[in-house]
């Protein structure tokens, strides 16, 4: 095994942990201990195994978040350009890329017990890397433009990383809501909807610019700013969706509770556009793998 593929599987390890953190807090709830009370004696106190699950999940996935760290920046110095030319390395930045924006909101709103979620959506990712080719490779001549591909496809995988948190997020909101807010492992719906909600107000900028640099590219490297290629066409559709979400995320009529919902499929548009776009239908952006 190599370094590269060795720091991946040591990744995936971590998130594997993350998510037994995770399984633990929720099947083994609470444990029972004895304080002392005076006069009466000993008092039986409920003490949560959950409310250590966040601090243990969030230390295992910033682990697996280091490990993809480290890889990227060994990917680049071998390779001598943005780790993100194909779809292992891509697989790898976007995982990173969730780790990284879950856990720079996590900095400022408690949302510790969503870190075995997250989890589960980075190692998907690193599996997706470790299912593909890790040689490096020569560019194509459709990516030797060193700037637009660090600028394009670094801000394309920052704007997936921010939608996957949006959707884990989400899931937590809609969860807790079916719940009752019963869940103590989870934050409450509230919270989940407005981190949430934060993370779109960052992402879509970030994806909108994404898709013009996009097109700059095309223009560059085809003669066309859109070709109704099929990574185009979903790319659109995405943003439109996301559009449709801050729509309907301000308001407080029926229409309010369709907002998370729009985040889920958000996400699937998202893969479909990251994944199915080139690796289903043949277009311009088949070359890749994503």
């Amino acid at each position: 095994m190599t370094f590269h593929a060795g720091l991946l599987v040591a990744s995936l390890l971590a998130f594997g942990g993350a998510v037994l953190a995770g399984l633990v807090g929720v099947l083994v709830p609470r444990r029972s201990t004895a304080v002392a009370a005076a006069p009466t004696g000993a008092v039986v106190a409920e003490l949560p195994v959950a409310a250590y699950t966040p601090a243990v999940a969030m230390g295992a996935l910033l682990l697996g978040g280091g490990f993809l760290l480290v890889a990227l920046i060994a990917r680049t110095v071998a390779a001598g350009h943005a780790p993100w030319s194909n779809l292992h390395e891509t697989a790898i930045a976007f995982a990173f890329g969730v780790v990284a924006v879950y856990a720079a909101l996590a900095r400022r709103t408690p949302i510790g017990g969503l870190a075995p979620l997250v989890a589960i959506v980075a190692g998907a990712l690193v599996a997706v890397a470790l299912s593909q080719p890790g040689e490096i490779l020569p560019l194509v001549p459709a990516l030797q433009a060193p700037l637009l591909l660090t600028v394009h496809v670094g801000s394309a995988m920052l704007a997936y990383a921010i939608a996957a948190v949006a959707f884990v997020a989400a899931l937590g909101e809609l969860v807790q809501r079916r719940a009752a807010g019963r869940l103590a492992l989870l934050p409450s719906a509230a919270t989940t909807r407005a981190v949430a909600h934060r993370a779109v107000l960052l992402g879509f900028p970030v994806l909108t610019a994404a898709i013009l640099l996009g097109s700059v590219w095309a223009n560059l490297a085809w003669r066309s700013y859109w070709s109704n290629d099929p990574k185009e066409l979903a790319a659109a559709a995405t943003w439109l969706l996301y559009g449709a979400y801050l729509h309907v995320a301000g308001r407080r009529d029926r229409w309010a509770a369709m907002a998370p919902w729009l985040l889920v499929i958000g996400f699937g548009a998202v893969l479909f556009t990251y994944l199915g776009a080139g690796l289903v239908f043949v277009g311009e952006h088949s070359y890749a793998g994503a």
